[in-house]
């Protein structure tokens, strides 16, 4: 069974004992659980063996983990589960593709914490992160941007933008930032 963390590692965490923080929540994992939440932190990972998907259930339970369904958009779907959260870095777009870059621009000065869907709207119809979607001032530009008749209704744009022809690069995207430890999912 495929799954990805969610969650921060707290500064205390030492040895095989981890800290984690999440939406406002302290947990302490210990042994196999910190070996399995670490595994899928900065990236997709397989739980193996029985023993692994009962801890796997107990961390998604905890909040802590997203189980990928077997659907063709299954990690799609696992993000969706989560909040997509920039960490603070001196030199936030060094090393990244042009693709990252303009996905980091997007999680990093939007002005509010985009969806998933919305990161894949935003990547599908070619909207660019300029100045004027950008920041506190202008989230209902942004919003308006995003949510239309046609979106607006429940899970409308999520579902719609599991089909988006930009839906994979936007996965692959935030794959990528995930691993580059750019982001954190909460």
């Amino acid at each position: 069974m495929e799954y990805i963390s969610m969650g921060t590692a707290m500064e205390q965490s030492s040895g095989n004992i981890i800290r984690v923080s999440h939406c406002g929540q302290k947990f302490r994992l210990a042994g196999e659980k910190a070996s399995l939440w670490q595994k899928g932190r900065y990236g997709f990972a397989a739980a193996d063996g029985a023993a692994e998907y009962r801890i796997l259930k107990e961390l998604t339970g905890m909040g802590l983990a997203v189980q990928v369904g077997a659907e063709k958009q299954g990690r799609y779907r696992a993000l969706t589960g989560c909040v997509i959260c920039p960490v603070g870095r001196l030199f936030p777009y060094m090393g990244l593709s042009g693709k990252q870059r303009t996905a980091m621009r997007w999680l990093s000065k939007a002005g509010l914490c985009l969806t998933m869907a919305e990161l894949v709207y935003l990547t599908d119809r070619g909207i660019k992160p300029v100045p004027s979607l950008l920041g506190k001032g202008n989230r209902q530009a942004l919003v308006e941007t995003i949510y239309t008749r046609e979106t607006v209704f429940d899970n409308l744009l999520e579902n719609e933008m599991a089909k988006a022809a930009a839906c994979d690069e936007t996965v692959e995207t935030v794959e990528g930032l995930l691993k580059a430890k750019r982001i954190i999912l909460l």
